[in-house]
């Protein structure tokens, strides 16, 4: 499979998550496992829907502009996909959340424009999946540059271990923006890492910094 399909059905199975995610929070079905029983949105309507839009499209491209401007930093078709991928990708995706826990918790919560920056994800004090993309574009583009830049330093890689590196990054940052708390089996530690979440957008102050796994937080003391 071309690196452009493999990058295509990416973005493909993440937006389908994105929605069903956020079909599923409004499902009445599925109202009493909401961690928060209410949206509490301080922008609503066209303000809402041009800064959620303006980031799908924007993390769209971040992945395509990003991945094909690192060249052979990045991909080497000549490797072969194997178990040792699969780990290597876990390992990138680990340093990966190292990094940005550190970005998160002394940047971005830290002082100076950063943290403004971050105020705007902020506004939400009840995120559904949608509000994984209520975003500043410096955010996003900070976030996916991140992800990229730790991938090149550890890679090159095969284009399917770059794939589901992006594919476990991108549904895991909507998965923990879910808003639901589902006490069935195989998702109570997804639903475990959503309610940490909740519990970082309440204020500014909390933590919960990391993104994937709640690993480094437990490590650093910041686990809440």
């Amino acid at each position: 499979m071309s690196l452009l399909w493999i990058l295509i059905l990416v973005l493909a199975s993440s937006g389908a998550m994105f929605f069903g995610v956020q079909i599923a929070w409004s499902s009445s079905r599925l109202e009493s496992s909401r961690i928060r029983p209410h949206m509490s949105r301080k922008v609503k309507g066209p303000k809402l829907y041009k800064r959620i839009g303006g980031n799908l499209v924007m993390s769209g491209a971040l992945v395509f502009a990003l991945t094909y401007g690192a060249g052979g930093w990045l991909i080497d078709d000549a490797q072969t996909f194997g178990p040792g991928s699969v780990l290597l990708a876990i390992a990138i995706l680990l340093v990966y959340d190292f990094f940005y826990y550190l970005m998160h918790r002394f940047a971005f919560h830290g002082v100076g424009w950063l943290k403004k920056v971050h105020a705007v994800h902020h506004i939400v004090r009840a995120p559904t999946a949608i509000e994984s993309l209520f975003l500043h574009p410096v955010e996003t583009f900070l976030g996916q540059f991140l992800l990229t830049a730790v991938a090149c330093v550890m890679g090159p890689l095969h284009p399917l271990t770059w794939g589901l590196i992006l594919l476990v990054h991108s549904n895991l940052n909507i998965i923990v923006h879910a808003g639901l708390d589902i006490d069935a089996f195989g998702l109570r530690t997804l639903s475990a890492l959503a309610r940490k979440h909740a519990t970082h957008h309440v204020s500014m102050r909390g933590g919960n910094f990391a993104s994937l796994t709640p690993l480094w937080d437990m490590l650093f003391g910041t686990a809440e």
